[in-house]
């Protein structure tokens, strides 16, 4: 739709503009505007740009997803097997025990403690029926020995909210959206160069058209001459030369018919490059070339595509700046899990300190819920930090020096548009007033020759000098169209 709005907003200010002695209003014929559709359609840049914004369009959906709950599901099955072999180098702790051995061995501990006396004397009297009977009290060593070995399954499933992002994300959204901002200008800019380079094409096949009628004419005048010649020459009247100086016209007159025809070719190879169309649809095209007045010499540069896509990409490098800031600001997420665990068919046998061995099996831990809010506040953090932050501000910074020199080189441009505009209206009145000229002195030749007043060379030079100026007559009325529509361009009109 915009690139309708673009061509049409221009087509309407071409025809406003026209008008005066050299003017005409330019109308964009039904076969112009359908090769300017075809051509914005299967342009690459401006496929690439709509692209580009795309992309932007998903980066954005993704960053605002940011803030939907996050849903994660987990589970794990294992099995485990391991040795334990360690081998402690003094154990402390336990010297009290040993002191209260000493004490119960002292004769004055059965006065002091009768009933303890008579307990450890029955102990010792165990342990040494116990040893009658060959088993042997466990010992605790200083080692740790033994295997391990079992099964575990796990469950466990968690939801995770954003509720506060600093600003990082509000801020980078709006990045985004600059950036957006900045693909759709230019592919406003590269719509209007598609439309120049086509109007351009087209008037360009106009003035091949009208050069050929031109060629044409003078080839016909020329048939007219050559039979005359070659009439005198019979009756006497003319010599060999003068047919020699006839054939010499011809032969630059087809030189120049075939230079045209080659650079139509070419003309309509690029016309099909532009639009996808068969080569053979551009043969029927008849336009017609002639001078176009430039009245917008007070409009300004401020609706160039390319000022425009560079103030979005300062203002989105500006929001990055603000984006980075957030580094310094807490982060609040709000979290919800339930866990399951279970061990099972599981054993450890162990050798030393004790030997022991134990059978598990099956241990169930669960469901376990959590449910909180939690924050997360980078207090220093130096190169996510301020050096961030400071990479972004040089950004700024080089994005508003590219702004700045292209509003200089776009002002220049206008100015150079403006007086190449007005120079190559200059050229046209001179080229017409030359073609007045020529056309005079070839009507003054003809009859002068015809009255024998004059050779065939200088009625040959006549001819040849009406052709020349036709033509660059011709070429000067092309320039001066492609000059003022480079004016409407310089300002993004």
């Amino acid at each position: 739709m915009k690139t309708k709005l673009l061509y049409l907003t221009l087509t309407i200010a071409l025809m406003a503009s026209a008008g005066g002695t050299y003017g005409q209003t330019l109308s964009l014929s039904s076969e112009l505007k359908e090769l300017i559709m075809l051509s914005v359609d299967k342009d690459y840049k401006i496929a690439d740009q709509k692209t580009d914004k795309e992309i932007a369009l998903t980066q954005q959906k993704a960053l605002r997803s940011a803030y939907l709950p996050k849903v994660e599901l987990g589970g794990k099955y294992l099995y485990a097997y391991s040795s334990i072999n360690s081998d402690f180098d003094e154990i402390t702790g336990f010297e009290s025990l040993a002191k209260l051995s000493e004490f119960m061995q002292n004769p004055a501990f059965p006065v002091l403690f009768p009933t303890l006396a008579k307990l450890s004397s029955e102990i010792t009297g165990l342990q040494q029926l116990l040893v009658q009977q060959g088993i042997l009290l466990p010992t605790v060593t200083d080692k740790i020995a033994g295997t391990m070995y079992g099964n575990y399954f796990g469950l466990d499933a968690s939801v995770k909210m954003l509720l506060y992002s600093g600003g990082q994300v509000p801020n980078a959204n709006k990045a985004i959206g600059q950036k957006v901002l900045a693909s759709e200008a230019m592919s406003d800019k590269y719509t209007t160069d598609v439309i120049a380079e086509v109007i351009s094409c087209y008037d360009q096949v106009a003035l091949l058209n009208q050069s050929k009628k031109v060629l044409d004419e003078s080839a016909t005048r020329l048939e007219s001459e050559k039979k005359y010649a070659y009439s005198a020459l019979n009756n006497g009247f003319a010599t060999s030369f003068d047919t020699l100086k006839i054939a010499v016209a011809e032969a630059n007159l087809r030189a120049k018919q075939s230079e045209y025809e080659s650079r139509k070719t070419l003309l309509h190879q690029k016309l099909a490059q532009l639009t996808g169309k068969p080569v053979a649809f551009f043969d029927n095209l008849n336009p017609e070339l002639q001078p176009l007045l430039y009245s917008g010499t007070g409009s300004d540069i401020s609706k160039r595509a390319e000022l425009q896509a560079l103030t979005a990409s300062v203002e989105a490098r500006k929001y990055m700046v603000k984006a980075a800031k957030s580094c310094y600001m807490p982060k609040v997420q709000a979290v919800a899990s339930a866990r399951y665990d279970d061990l099972f068919a599981a054993d450890a046998d162990l050798t030393d300190p004790l030997p022991v061995e134990a059978k598990v099996n099956n241990i169930g831990l669960g469901p376990t819920f959590i449910v909180g809010v939690g924050f997360k506040w980078d207090v220093f953090d130096r190169p996510n930090g301020s050096l961030k932050v400071r990479q972004a501000e040089l950004e700024v910074k080089k994005a508003e020096n590219a702004k700045n020199e292209a509003s200089e080189l776009l002002q220049l441009n206008q100015t150079k548009s403006i007086t190449s505009y007005v120079s190559s209206n200059t050229q046209v009145q001179f080229k017409e007033k030359q073609l007045q000229a020529a056309r005079m002195a070839l009507n003054l030749a003809e009859k002068s020759y015809n009255d024998g007043m004059i050779n065939i060379t200088e009625r040959l030079a006549a001819e040849t000098e009406m052709q020349n100026s036709q033509l660059e007559y011709l070429q000067a009325v092309y320039a001066q169209r492609q000059a003022a529509i480079q004016c409407y361009q310089a300002t993004g009109d």
